[in-house]
């Protein structure tokens, strides 16, 4: 299994969650296979927030503000599209990012989906309701249409 700390996250990844095994912090399911880094999921994420000349931090306060998006707060990482958004509070250790790549969902509990990239061959289960993933799902892709619109604003 490789080591991901060289490379930030881009737009192959499907999802990050934390992973709790000797040096590794994060476990980075991408359409390449399954990778791991010695960094924190929020610290991968924060990392790559600052190639694109901002922070984790910055990204999540202009989405709240222009949003109102509060809690579980979805995030532009970069302005050629690359988001995602938390299951949970990102600070809780069962939150898993999900990026924006198509996906299917299916339940399997009242607390507990199933996320299935078939593009990619690849799932993962999450403990959180169905309705959650599809409303943040939704947020997710509104705050990608705003960005759009006001980039397109500026263009003019």
């Amino acid at each position: 299994m490789k080591n991901y700390d060289d490379n930030l996250l881009d737009r192959s990844v499907l999802f990050v969650e934390s992973y709790f095994e000797k040096d590794k912090k994060s476990k980075i399911t991408t359409k390449n296979g399954v990778f791991y880094s010695r960094h924190s999921v929020l610290t991968l994420i924060d990392k790559t927030c600052m190639m694109f000349a901002s922070t984790y931090e910055g990204r999540v306060k202009a989405t709240r503000h222009n949003l109102k998006q509060h809690k579980k707060t979805t995030l532009l990482i970069s302005e050629d599209g690359l988001a995602a958004y938390p299951t949970k509070s990102p600070d809780h250790p069962d939150c898993v990012w999900i990026f924006n790549h198509h996906y299917r969902l299916e339940t399997i509990a009242p607390n507990r989906t199933r996320i299935l990239f078939d593009e990619f061959n690849v799932s993962t289960e999450v403990n959180v309701s169905i309705g959650i993933l599809q409303k943040q799902r939704s947020r997710m892709y509104e705050m990608i249409y705003y960005y759009s619109n006001v980039r397109e604003k500026n263009k003019s």
